[in-house]
């Protein structure tokens, strides 16, 4: 059942969403398209911005031919010259977007997604300037783990301008009840708002294999160290079930690659490990239809949208207890372990040992569940009713996680 969009007497605010990056098909920028597509489809004017070095990520471009939304992209290169170049151009479509909305007689959202770059904090500090409601979607940037990375110029940032524009902001969104209880440590006397992201379900495609083919358990996203795939294949080692193949694939560094295939070789595994590159948007349901199985080894996640597309997809899932879909156990469609060598080995052997009728069935459960429960039209009114204070509430200040 649709959740009603609030009445009001004013009408639908403008949002703008700023995105941290526009270039590529990564968390930020499909959850930013997936987003603005799903408010524009509730009857919500919205604008995306941010910076881009090479081509639109395609749920961005995509996002930008649909009624009701427009985008101004900024071309910059991305390094610290070409950042701010980008942040002065951000902070002019930010100040343009609420003349509009003046204009209109609406009021305006400045919806940031990501943190660290200058673009983002230019708009955060614009949103403030003008008088527009501020909404930061930090999408687990601020988590501990994520900390970890670049730590002396995260901590310049924070000191410098992030902390402030933090306790401005109208509304912090998490998207997982760890999330917030990191983000209340890191700042303390912030309530943040505990709304989920969407899933956009993969294009349907026909499954099955050749026979004697082995079956499929995979991971897909980014392979960088925080996603735990070293983890994965000692777990892999230790159950190595028989007529099944692991496929890890994703956009990442070369020597990361390298390094995951010089761990599966010594491991004596190499056979059955399969690392792939990235996958394209159009082909997503393909690569699920190919898996009878998804595993989420990471030991930092703020959603991890391929665990709902695996899922809508009708692929069971493993993931750990570092993402917030533990709900997987309780719907019966996947597991929910420690981030471990022991607690992926546990599952995967569990999973590995469950005939393919019984695999299938915990997909058909995974498939009805997130589609119904987080599909953007669900989630937009959501962003309206929880993020975007249509009541004139102050939200960090009354909502919790």
């Amino acid at each position: 059942m649709s959740l009603p969009i609030p009445t009001t007497a004013q009408p639908l605010p403008r949002v703008l969403l700023v995105s941290s990056t526009l270039d590529d098909d990564g968390g930020v920028p499909v959850c930013v398209g997936q987003l603005a597509e799903g408010l524009a489809g509730i009857g919500v004017p919205v604008g995306i911005t941010g910076q881009h070095a090479g081509p639109l990520g395609a749920v961005i471009a995509g996002a930008g031919r649909r009624s009701g939304v427009t985008l101004d992209p900024v071309s910059a290169p991305w390094h610290p010259r070409g950042q701010w170049q980008a942040a002065r151009r951000v902070r002019a479509v930010v100040q343009a977007t609420a003349a509009a909305a003046r204009a209109e007689g609406r009021s305006v959202v400045v919806h940031v997604h990501g943190v660290w770059v200058a673009p983002v904090i230019a708009a955060a500090a614009a949103a403030v300037d003008v008088g527009a409601t501020l909404v930061v979607s930090p999408h687990g940037m601020l988590r501990h783990e994520a900390l970890r990375k670049s730590p002396w110029r995260k901590r310049a940032v924070w000191g410098g301008w992030l902390r402030r524009l933090l306790v401005a902001a109208d509304t912090l969104h998490v998207t997982s009840p760890l999330e917030g209880d990191e983000l209340a440590s890191l700042l303390p006397g912030c309530r943040p708002v505990l709304v989920p992201l969407g899933i956009v379900p993969p294009a349907d495609a026909p499954r099955g294999r050749k026979p004697g083919a082995p079956r499929r358990a995979g991971y897909l996203g980014r392979i960088l160290p925080i996603k735990n795939l070293d983890i994965l294949i000692q777990a892999w080692k230790l159950v190595r079930p028989e007529g099944w193949q692991l496929a890890i694939d994703g956009p990442g560094p070369a020597e990361m690659t390298a390094s995951l295939n010089e761990l599966a070789g010594r491991l004596d595994i190499g056979s059955d490990v399969e690392i792939g590159g990235a996958v394209p948007m159009e082909r997503l349901g393909e690569h699920f239809a190919s898996l009878d199985l998804f595993v989420l080894p990471s030991r930092s996640e703020a959603f991890a949208l391929t665990v709902g597309e695996a899922l809508a997809s009708g692929v069971p899932a493993v993931v750990t207890t570092a993402a917030p879909w533990g709900d997987v156990e309780r719907m019966a469609c996947g597991w929910s372990v420690e981030p471990t060598v022991a607690g992926l080995a546990e599952a995967l052997s569990l999973a590995t040992a469950l005939p393919q009728t019984d695999l299938e069935a915990m997909g058909r459960r995974g498939r009805a569940w997130v589609r119904a429960d987080y599909a953007w039209s669900e989630v937009a009114r959501r962003h309206l009713s929880e993020l975007y204070d249509l009541r004139g509430e102050t939200r960090t200040a009354s909502a919790r996680v």
